[in-house]
């Protein structure tokens, strides 16, 4: 029997839950005031996990796709090696510390717990390159949207004890299930339930065109040391390169300049940069209280830095069958 079902947001993982369930008979709402999609196509390092279900639903919906595997790589001692296989070969104390160097730069806290495991790829847990999708990622969000019911409001107000949401237009919306896929700060305005506060860096993306491509044969570069201590990853985008570095762009300006005079030491251009966009999640002190029949979907919700599309895919499965909802195509 089909349920009211609404999603609130319209990004990647929200788009995904709605592809699903309706696999299970129901006929969710997204609610998505701006931009769908969400800051998945903004830049910095993207690629989908290649698992027998993103390749069914990518088949599904006529997506052209390729498999390959992930090149990732790490610049030490003033060259590109191979991550994280060039730990495995490394004394253990001196992997530990590149690795917790590296978390230090990119998070500005110190490491520890599973939080910091979660965070960076575990060079102790990977066995080899990761099996990757590649594909016109716009097309994937369009495809998606098609196959979305999408109303264009947002979510004002979370009434659990009625089973309502006040929306950004002022009206009442009653649910039977609740899916949040927008980031956790967010939620916590609008929840009458209890939400921690939750912490992300300001992230930076800074798109430069080299004057010699020296990374070519890699999908992306870990720098955990640069001289400004600024920029903490590079990767591909048509034929240049994004640079990430966190913090408040005013303060950051300067030293990005100087890294990318040591990371592109032949010259560089910087054709656009996007300041401030939702960057790396900060390590929650409590845990949310979510009502059963409220669920939070995706990285920024689930504040889960591994909720990669595969995931995330995963666990709308996960939670349909949770609420007792059997597959129907």
């Amino acid at each position: 029997m089909s349920e009211r079902i609404i999603i609130v947001g319209g990004g990647v993982s929200g788009l995904l839950a709605s592809y699903v369930l309706c696999s299970y008979g129901q006929t969710p709402v997204i609610l998505e005031p701006q931009k769908v999609g969400g800051d998945f196509l903004l830049g910095g390092l993207k690629y989908i996990h290649r698992t027998d279900r993103m390749a069914e639903l990518f088949d599904a919906i006529e997506l052209p796709w390729s498999e390959y595997k992930v090149r990732g790589g790490i610049l030490l001692r003033g060259q590109v090696q191979p991550y994280p296989k060039c730990l495995h070969g490394m004394v253990a104390t001196e992997a530990n510390r590149i690795r917790a160097d590296h978390f230090r730069k990119t998070r500005h806290v110190e490491p520890g717990g599973d939080f910091a495991a979660k965070a960076m790829n575990d060079p102790a847990a990977a066995k080899g390159p990761r099996r990757a999708m590649r594909t016109d990622f716009q097309y994937m969000i369009d495809e998606l949207e098609k196959r979305a019911k999408i109303i264009r409001l947002g979510l004002s107000r979370i009434d659990s004890a009625r089973n309502a949401i006040q929306l950004s237009n002022g009206e009442w919306c009653g649910y039977d299930k609740l899916i949040l896929t927008i980031p956790l700060w967010v939620i916590r305005s609008m929840a009458d339930f209890y939400v921690p506060q939750g912490m992300a860096l300001g992230l930076n993306l800074i798109q430069v065109r080299p004057m010699r491509d020296a990374y070519s044969k890699w999908d992306y570069v870990y720098t955990p040391y640069t001289p400004a201590d600024a920029i903490h990853r590079i990767s591909h985008f048509d034929g240049g390169y994004t640079c990430e570095a966190n913090g408040g762009w005013s303060k950051q300006e300067s030293n990005v300049q100087t890294d990318l005079a040591f990371i592109f030491e032949d010259g560089f251009l910087i054709e656009s940069i996007k300041a401030g966009v939702k960057g790396h999640l900060l390590e929650l002190q409590e845990q949310p209280r979510w009502p059963d029949n409220v669920a939070p979907l995706g990285r920024f919700a689930k504040w889960d830095p591994r909720a990669t599309a595969d995931v995330t895919l995963e666990d709308v499965r996960t939670l349909a069958e949770a609420w007792g909802w059997t597959e129907t195509l």
